[in-house]
């Protein structure tokens, strides 16, 4: 071929930019210290028969222990969501994770039940943000057409953080033959990715020094449903007071979340008390029951996302994902009281766990329905209901296990009615439209 019969290359400057993908890395650490704060939540459920045994717990008194953590996790949603829109996920989640690694050291070398309990209540208090900002980066960093996978994505590190950190936790318990390294070593971890977070994100894309114009261009679609909001006045907490889709996310999440603590709070023990596992069967059948959730974040994300692609009416897309889950989750707990051996017991509570962590969309909900400055506060109340979730149900079906004498029929009853109420909360949203409007009053009739 002559040189004049050659295609000419085109020029540098008159191509398409690629774009760059700065916003993976941002939710890769943020999916990092995700699956660290339910590795270091599940120390305490897979360690606690050792623990139950250590300080001579009841049950009941159990119940208590696993529960104290979602009490100041509760208390401080709001606070923690208000210092979101303020200041940023970046300082907040450095704050945040440093601190709960350290209470996680605490129990580590707690002395009794009370120690144990206040490092609880500290790790509580100081993982409250971390979800909220989640959705706030969400909101940020994602176009809409990915925040569905963008928040299942992140959530799917909670249960994939309690399957490998029944791994992690048994196998640091049978190498160090004590519970409490588990704590320490995991905690020590925690501080160190809070620093590379820090080091690393940013709390909108035009201040990252890598972000190219093409991803930027990416990121600012259009929002279909909150663009109107961003542009008038934005919702008072009257206004989302009144709303009802406002109350149907907060009841279903309500739901969602009890069923969600109340497994990962005490299947641990359900294997080892009831059904007999050792310590290596107990770490390898908690990896599969959560390996599941994993599999159902991803499958419910990208449904989500495809399904909302191809219809306008985003009402019928994230009811039919959501009515999938409910219905699932409702029907694979209603079997468990039904099985007789350990395997059966797997499956069923692994169906359960996949069908429920379907409701990792929930994320999405904030960054969808509300202006992009409000998304850390009403994703902060909605995890209030989360949180009041995991403060009721280890206490819940601490008392119905131990009126029972350990039998736990009437604990699994009681997390069916919870689904029930996260199928009914879920039907109620209207994802049509935002969940709040700010209300414009009547001008008053001069002369009177």
């Amino acid at each position: 071929m002559t040189n004049h019969e050659r295609p000419a290359r085109p020029d540098p400057t008159t191509m398409p930019a690629t774009r760059s993908r700065v916003r993976l890395g941002v939710f890769g650490i943020l999916w990092v210290l995700v699956l660290l704060n339910f590795v270091d939540r599940s120390a305490l459920s897979i360690s606690l028969p050792f623990i139950s045994e250590d300080f001579e717990l009841s049950p009941a008194v159990n119940g208590w222990v696993l529960g104290s953590f979602f009490w100041t996790y509760l208390l401080f949603q709001i606070p923690g969501g208000w210092l979101l829109d303020r200041i940023g996920a970046r300082k907040v989640v450095l704050w945040a994770a440093g601190l709960w690694g350290l209470f996680q050291v605490l129990g580590g070398i707690a002395t009794g039940g009370i120690m144990l309990v206040a490092s609880r209540l500290g790790m509580g208090a100081s993982e409250a943000p971390v979800y909220p900002a989640g959705s706030k980066l969400n909101s940020k960093w994602l176009p809409s057409k990915e925040r569905a996978r963008g928040a299942t994505f992140i959530d799917a590190a909670s249960p994939f953080g309690s399957a490998v950190g029944g791994l992690i936790i048994t196998g640091l318990i049978g190498l160090s033959g004590s519970w409490r390294w588990s704590f320490v070593i995991t905690g020590v971890i925690t501080v160190l990715v809070s620093v590379l977070y820090y080091v690393y994100v940013r709390d909108d894309p035009e201040k990252h020094p890598k972000t190219n114009q093409a991803e930027l261009d990416y990121i600012h679609g259009d929002d279909p449903v909150t663009q109107e909001t961003e542009q008038g006045a934005l919702p008072a907490v009257s206004d989302y007071a009144r709303s009802s889709s406002f109350w149907a996310m907060w009841l279903g999440r309500l739901g969602w979340a009890t069923v969600w603590w109340g497994i990962i709070s005490w299947s641990p023990s359900y294997l080892s008390n009831a059904l007999h596992f050792d310590l290596a069967g107990l770490g390898w059948g908690t990896f599969f029951i959560y390996g599941m959730g994993v599999l159902g974040q991803v499958v419910s994300g990208f449904a989500t996302d495809r399904l909302r692609a191809r219809t306008t009416n985003y009402n019928r897309a994230m009811k039919l994902v959501l009515a999938v889950s409910g219905v699932g989750t409702v029907a694979s707990i209603l079997v468990l009281p039904t099985v007789s051996t350990g395997y059966a017991a797997l499956v069923a509570l692994a169906l359960a766990v996949f069908f429920n962590q379907f409701g990792g969309v929930y994320w999405a909900i904030p960054s969808w329905l509300s202006p992009r400055s409000q998304v850390g506060r009403v994703g902060s109340v909605m995890n209030v209901a989360s949180s009041l979730g995991g403060a009721i149900a280890p206490v819940v079906m601490g008392y119905a296990i131990g009126a029972s004498g350990g039998g736990y029929a009437g604990a699994f009853l009681f997390l069916a009615i919870a689904g029930v109420v996260y199928l009914a909360g879920s039907m109620f949203i209207d994802f049509n439209r935002p969940l709040a409007t700010r209300r414009v009053l009547e001008p008053a009739v001069q002369g009177r």
